[in-house]
């Protein structure tokens, strides 16, 4: 009896399991049909909004013009959002590291905050020309801020009684630093950057 009832709450445990990853797919389905019944019913013309089927076929008879496009723009959104990366990151250390330093960087990264990026764009096409450079710069400019915002942010998270307690054992600077105050900034850090992945592909769009 005892193991026909743990064989039943497998079996449908398994059942919700299969449920949990259906029931997406389902929507989506749902949302595609609707889209399409909808078009077909009211005969909307296909450049006002065409239907999910017209998009399938047009990707796939676009397929390698798709791929070829695609990869010049991941290619763009990646170096720009590498470079923010290599610049937030140290720049939130020594913000975090210097009050003086944080005094004086401060107000220009507010300036360049405020800002709408899309109005820069137009003037990064006529200083570099149409290339790689201004769309690179562009996904730059769009994930630096959240990168180094939450990145100063999680730096200075770390509770004082346990700077003051690794300064009571013996720790160094660079020690509190590599063992204590990085490791609190990490959840943080890795927020801002997941943020910064989503603008740098708006950002290499736009540019």
């Amino acid at each position: 009896m005892a193991e026909q009832k743990v064989e039943t709450g497998r079996a449908g445990s398994a059942g919700n399991k299969v449920l949990k990853r259906l029931t997406p797919a389902a929507g989506i389905l749902a949302f595609l049909g609707l889209w399409q019944a909808g078009v077909v019913f009211y005969n909307v013309p296909s450049y006002l909004l065409p239907a999910p089927t017209e998009i399938a076929r047009t990707f796939v008879d676009e397929l390698p013009k798709l791929l070829r496009h695609g990869w010049v723009t991941t290619y763009e959104m990646l170096l720009g959002y590498l470079l923010a990366v290599a610049i937030a990151v140290p720049l939130a250390i020594a913000i975090t590291s210097s009050q003086r330093f944080d005094e004086f960087v401060m107000p220009t990264m507010l300036f360049f905050q405020v800002v709408p990026k899309v109005a820069i764009a137009p003037l990064f096409l006529v200083w570099f020309g149409v290339g790689t450079t201004p769309k690179v710069l562009v996904a730059f400019l769009i994930s630096f801020f959240p990168i180094v915002i939450d990145a100063a942010v999680g730096l200075r998270s770390m509770p004082s009684e346990m700077a003051d307690l690794a300064r009571s054992m013996g720790a160094s600077r660079a020690q509190i630093f590599t063992r204590f105050r990085l490791p609190t900034s990490l959840p943080y850090l890795f927020s801002g950057l997941k943020v910064a992945a989503t603008l740098a592909i708006a950002g290499a769009v736009v540019g």
